[in-house]
């Protein structure tokens, strides 16, 4: 894990996904398994930032969080939360962090057909969940 500071500007952050601020104030802290994640699918290749929505499911040997994945058979095909900020994952040195520490939604209402990641639209809903989700589209 990373423990250096860092100060990255991500832009703008699009919560469109969430259908209501229902939530936001009692999010949970997620360490993220960056090697999880997959560029160009749950992450930005050139900004090296994880978009706020993206769904998180926790890896049953580790219990680090990586994307919800409804196929996974890591313990990922459970969905425990939705990422709230965009989560910057690159070092200084152009590298990737191998973890970093999140907040994380775990109760509230969504837009599925907003969430950042297209596979996980039609997968959310019907996913067992450890978390209370209510979606809205």
């Amino acid at each position: 894990m990373d423990l250096g500071i860092t100060t990255v500007s991500t832009g703008g952050s699009d919560q469109s996904w969430l259908a209501s601020r229902h939530g936001l104030d009692n999010g949970q802290p997620r360490t993220l398994d960056i090697s999880k994640f997959t560029a160009g699918t749950h992450y930005n290749a050139s900004t090296k930032v994880i978009p706020s929505g993206v769904a998180l499911g926790i890896v049953t040997a580790t219990q680090l969080a990586g994307p919800f994945d409804a196929t996974a058979t890591d313990g990922r095909a459970v969905l425990d939360s939705y990422l709230i900020a965009p989560e910057p994952i690159g070092r200084t040195d152009g590298t990737l962090s191998s973890s970093v520490i999140a907040g994380a939604l775990v109760h509230g209402l969504i837009h599925q057909n907003r969430l950042p990641v297209v596979a996980q639209r039609t997968t959310v809903e019907d996913a067992e969940t450890t978390g209370v989700f209510s979606y809205q589209d």
